[in-house]
């Protein structure tokens, strides 16, 4: 890490919580980058990081550790709740087989949207009989 002189108007606090001023970075993207092992480098590439942005989300990564982490475990726990809510309303609604791969759930669903589609004349005459 380089030096800790980091400006405190680099790190701004909004209602997605701290982000890097003037963009929607969070600290919490960052700090999943982090833990998942990436390097500086691939962070800086990924997320268009400068080196100065980087380091200061780093410093307040370290100086606010406690409760970073505690707020990033509340996203990551709404997060799976949230998913888990959508796979159940999914597979409820779904008239195809969840265990069916994904090529063949498509597969399906194509043929079911080909055989409802009818010609735009055949429409318009039963619409407008004469």
């Amino acid at each position: 890490m380089r030096n800790r002189t980091t400006t405190p108007s680099l790190i701004v606090e909004t209602r997605r919580g701290p982000c890097i001023a003037g963009r929607r970075t969070t600290i919490y993207v960052i700090l999943d980058h982090l833990n998942s092992g990436c390097d500086r480098e691939f962070i800086k590439e990924r997320l268009l990081l400068s080196d100065e942005q980087l380091d200061a989300a780093i410093e307040y990564i370290d100086l606010h550790r406690k409760e970073v982490e505690r707020d990033y475990a509340e996203i990551l726990r709404c997060s799976e709740e949230r998913q888990e809510r959508y796979e159940k309303l999914y597979q409820e609604r779904s008239p195809y087989d969840p265990n069916l791969p994904i090529e063949e759930r498509v597969a399906l669903l194509r043929r079911d949207l080909t055989s409802k589609k009818k010609p735009a004349a055949l429409r318009d005459d039963h619409q407008n009989p004469a």
